[in-house]
């Protein structure tokens, strides 16, 4: 029996809402596994993951949406702007997944196992993204381990600076969560912090000659493809605005933030704490649920739920090994590639350290919100970051 402590809204605490998966058929699993985070007790794995083709799933989603979406411009029609909307939509998918997956593992030396591999893979992809060189990417991300949720820790600083405090009804969340998602000043202060990293005081100055080949190979393209309305929709916008959108949600749900008063000085149990895993998904319809229409019903809910709820969330904001954050946490040096495994294991090993919260991105806003409960004492209001996005 898992020692996980599991916090679902409505849920008994015996029930454990992976298995209750179990009866569904064989085929179905993997799917599930993937878009819960959680692989049911004892079950093999289905594919084993290693970092190349955890990189290569990113390139395959990147090149698929920005595919769909040439193919859609190239016959433009009132029809085709749902499935433009799920290209682009794909492709900031696939540049989270390069980002959040492989430039974070390359910050830990865990993606290639030399040094300066790390650092080639991890600067080439921060220079086509536009994001914080290597060096200073790895200086504020170890500090983020170090002293997380702390005023050290630059997401902290970054989301007091979109204007989050902690206590904040639910209601005066969702009014800020809406409002500095598509605020055009938060926005332009997220981008024009990532094109002042790359431009602007640059060190080392390799790093700004690789800024300024980017920048100049891609006018150059553009120019003479003369694809200015696909760059600007295919690359740029799912690359600024959807990119950014993504982060903001995903930095929010990545730690419980205010709980311990942004302290820089916590034991190993208060720290466990911070981080939770973020689970997707909700247990199946109960044997209570009786009458065949109110079964179908709930079903019908549960599965509507899983494809347009929970796998969306998947597939654009919480890619990757980023469900199981607390064991990356716990465990930073862990085959993170096969991290569901790896969790499951330890935790069925008796491990005490972990936590989950169960549900959607609301749930997850929610829990580490801490929406709706009073605010800690000695919260800091520091205001000087622009640009967050650390995991």
């Amino acid at each position: 029996m898992s020692t996980v402590e599991t916090v679902m809204p409505g849920l008994r605490e015996d029930v454990r809402p992976r298995e209750t998966m179990r009866a569904l058929p064989r085929i179905l699993q993997p799917f599930l596994t993937w878009v819960t985070g959680v692989p049911l007790d004892g079950d093999r794995q289905f594919v084993s993951w290693s970092p190349a083709k955890a990189a290569v799933l990113g390139l395959i989603q990147t090149a698929a949406g920005i595919s769909l979406g040439a193919y859609l411009l190239s016959g433009f029609t009132p029809w085709s702007i749902p499935p433009l909307v799920l290209s682009l939509l794909l492709t900031t998918g696939g540049l989270r997944r390069l980002d959040v997956v492989v430039v974070h593992q390359t910050l830990h030396q865990m993606f290639v196992k030399s040094v300066l591999g790390n650092r080639i893979v991890g600067e080439l992809i921060t220079t086509m993204f536009w994001r914080t060189p290597y060096d200073e990417d790895r200086r504020d991300h170890l500090l983020h381990h170090q002293y997380p949720c702390s005023m050290h820790d630059s997401d902290t600083r970054y989301l007091l600076a979109t204007g989050m405090r902690p206590g904040m009804s639910k209601s005066e969340f969702r009014r800020y969560l809406w409002k500095s998602l598509f605020s055009p000043k938060h926005h332009w202060g997220f981008f024009s912090g990532r094109i002042r990293s790359n431009f602007i005081g640059v060190r080392p100055r390799y790093r700004l000659l690789m800024s300024l080949v980017w920048l100049a190979s891609t006018v150059v393209f553009v120019a003479t493809t003369g694809w200015w309305m696909q760059y600007l929709v295919l690359w740029l916008l799912p690359l600024s605005v959807m990119f950014q959108g993504s982060t903001y949600l995903y930095t929010h749900t990545e730690h419980r933030w205010w709980i311990f008063a942004n302290s820089d000085n916590l034991t190993k149990a208060q720290r466990d704490l911070l981080t939770f895993g973020r689970v997707c998904g909700e247990a199946t319809p109960g044997a209570d649920i009786t009458g065949r229409a109110r079964r179908a019903a709930a079903w019908l809910t549960w599965w509507s739920r899983i494809l347009f709820v929970h796998a969306p969330y998947r597939m654009f904001i919480l890619v990757g090994d980023t469900v199981q954050h607390d064991l990356h946490h716990i465990a930073p040096k862990c085959d993170w590639a096969n991290s569901a495994y790896v969790r499951r294991d330890d935790i069925a090993k008796g491990s005490p350290r972990y936590t989950e919260v169960w549900g959607s991105l609301v749930d997850h806003l929610h829990a580490a919100g801490m929406v709706g409960e009073p605010a800690p004492l000695g919260v800091g209001t520091d205001r000087s970051s622009a640009e967050g996005g650390a995991v």
